[in-house]
């Protein structure tokens, strides 16, 4: 268990921050996940195939908490043999768009004279 929750240490650190620092656009993907996987049958309400106990509703087939995983953008369908939803973005990709989203909101400040 903690071996999956090492090598997917990154994509649960962006659903954990997704989490905390809404964004709208991530909220709306989430939202779509959502209602893919609150029709699935993988769907484990009650908590017994999550990694991380008390962390339900999870996928039953990763055991990852859906709170985290729908924001994940780099992050797939647990269901790797016929995924319902697919990552939008790699690891690397969504680093560059955090940065670079940072960079322009710390040049908009310094415009603005707020920095």
């Amino acid at each position: 268990m903690l071996n999956k929750i090492w090598r997917n240490r990154e994509a649960i650190l962006e659903g954990v921050k997704n989490s905390v620092f809404k964004n709208e656009h991530v909220e709306e993907i989430a939202a779509e996940r959502k209602a893919i996987c609150d029709t699935c049958p993988d769907l484990d309400k009650e908590g017994s195939s999550c990694l991380v106990p008390g962390t339900q509703p999870c996928c039953g087939q990763c055991g990852c908490s859906l709170q985290l995983k729908l924001r994940s953008l780099s992050s797939a369908c647990g269901n790797e043999e016929e995924p319902r939803w697919h990552a939008l973005l790699t690891q690397e990709d969504e680093d560059a768009l955090t940065n670079q989203l940072k960079s322009n909101q710390d040049g908009d400040n310094i415009q603005s004279g707020d920095a």
